[in-house]
């Protein structure tokens, strides 16, 4: 485990290459990547050490190249629609994404610096008020991205079925770990090739398929003054809109979810037979989730819980062809 102290190196190693003059730096946490709140004479920003707790040895999110098209988005955000997201800074390079050496262990640290925004974590289950305008969010963050016309080398990861098969892959070693029974691993399978066999009959249009967040859960958005602002871009990559629906989905109580998706055809409409390819997509986002946290034992409990809910709830009802998306949590 890296030392926090190795972290501040780091991050003040990094912040000498933006003209700011630094008041105080302050530890948040370390997940996806290791983030710090900044605050100068000139503003507040949020510094990210693009470290993930789960790195794996075939890790890509620390890639500069994937880094800067995350950012690239992010500034196309700030720019041309009024969706309120964190704009990113570039440094005295004129670079989005700047590169730290450790001389020690000569090993190579990305950081980038983003505009602090104002607004809360909400704590408690959305209202219906509240859920209509994260629809409503969504869709306008889909109408961007099927309108945008992509810079040149922009990379980003492609939520399709050779991603889901390497996240089924990675929950495969919860068995392993004794997290999960190998029955509900099978279960779990048996509705993943159902899934794929969906995502095989569909086609990716403008409309259908794009650039999306991929992980607007209830922790990477923000209420300021009944406006829901999106944070932590940091996975999004190319899928299917259904998809994004089904991974914000997934963190909603069933009563708020219908006020959800109205919000969302406010925007951009639906298609008819959404909502049973939304509920496959729903349990590929779980296995997605399960699959990022696998590596983390602070987060074994929580697999070996969601595991036996999930496949009680959700996957049985779906491989019987039952909705569940409107009933179930």
């Amino acid at each position: 485990m890296i030392q926090i102290s190795l972290y501040e190196y780091i991050a003040e190693t990094a912040l000498e290459r933006y003209n700011l003059a630094q008041m105080q730096l302050k530890f948040l946490g370390h997940s996806g990547s290791v983030t710090y709140f900044l605050e100068t004479q000139t503003g507040k920003f949020l510094l990210r050490i693009h470290f993930s707790i789960s790195r794996k040895q075939d890790d890509i999110w620390g890639i500069s190249e994937l880094i800067e098209s995350e950012l690239m988005w992010l500034n196309a955000l700030s720019h041309s629609t009024e969706i309120v997201v964190q704009q990113p800074v570039k440094n005295l390079e004129d670079r989005w994404v700047t590169q730290v050496l450790v001389d020690e262990t000569e090993e190579v640290f990305y950081c980038s610096l983003l505009h602090w925004i104002d607004g809360d974590i909400i704590n408690t289950p959305l209202s219906l008020q509240q859920a209509y305008l994260l629809g409503s969010l969504l869709a306008k963050l889909h109408k961007h991205s099927s309108q945008w016309q992509l810079p040149p080398n922009f990379v980003r990861p492609v939520y399709d079925k050779n991603r889901f098969q390497l996240a089924l892959s990675e929950v495969q070693k919860a068995v392993s770990l004794q997290l999960i029974s190998a029955e509900n691993y099978n279960v779990l399978e048996l509705a993943a090739c159902q899934v794929q066999n969906v995502i095989k009959s569909l086609s990716p249009t403008k409309d259908t398929w794009g650039l999306i967040h991929a992980d607007l859960h209830d922790g990477n958005y923000l209420l300021h003054n009944e406006e829901i602002r999106p944070i932590d871009f940091a996975r999004c990559g190319f899928g299917y809109y259904l998809y994004d629906l089904a991974s914000t989905l997934q963190y909603l109580i069933p009563s708020v979810r219908p006020f959800f998706c109205e919000g969302y055809q406010a925007i951009r409409k639906l298609p008819e037979n959404y909502l049973q390819i939304t509920e496959g997509f729903f349990i590929m986002a779980v296995i997605d989730v399960l699959s990022f946290h696998v590596n983390n034992p602070k987060e074994h409990k929580w697999i070996s819980q969601t595991v036996l809910y999930v496949v009680k709830e959700h996957v049985h009802p779906y491989l019987k062809g039952e909705p569940f998306l409107f009933q179930k949590y």
